[in-house]
């Protein structure tokens, strides 16, 4: 078989997104948008729970997450994925309804404000995942 009757996977296909936030309503409606995009999606409520599932199902394409979680923040999650070397690069999008947000530490890639308009995420993570 020719290299050119391969069939290609376009980047929302090879990568997965994680989805970290502690409100279920709002983590699950910005889900139900990846998915509808063709974003598969693992999502979960803490920090704590997306460190694990970066350890279970390895790297994925982003990571979006809120700022405001439960015991880790979202500030200190990024900063935990930034320390490892597996995880250093991964795209990290944060959430937030802070108009006013500052990324002293450089943690982020970009920070969203609630509410997020949905043509601006679909353009970050689209250049996020083809990076």
């Amino acid at each position: 078989m020719q290299a050119s009757n391969v069939p290609t996977r376009s980047a929302k296909e090879c990568a997965w997104v994680l989805l970290v936030d502690d409100h279920e309503d709002g983590r699950e409606l910005l889900g139900e948008f990846l998915t509808f995009n063709g974003y598969k999606v693992e999502g979960c409520a803490s920090g704590e729970d997306a460190l694990e599932l970066v350890a279970k199902l390895g790297c994925p394409g982003v990571v979006i997450t809120d700022l405001s979680l439960g015991m880790m923040s979202g500030s200190d999650l990024a900063r935990r994925l930034r320390r490892e070397t597996k995880t250093a690069t991964i795209p990290i999008l944060a959430v937030t309804g802070h108009a006013s947000f500052d990324d002293p530490e450089h943690l982020f890639d970009a920070v969203l404000v609630k509410p997020v308009a949905l043509s601006d995420l679909s353009a970050l993570l689209e250049r996020a995942i083809c990076r």
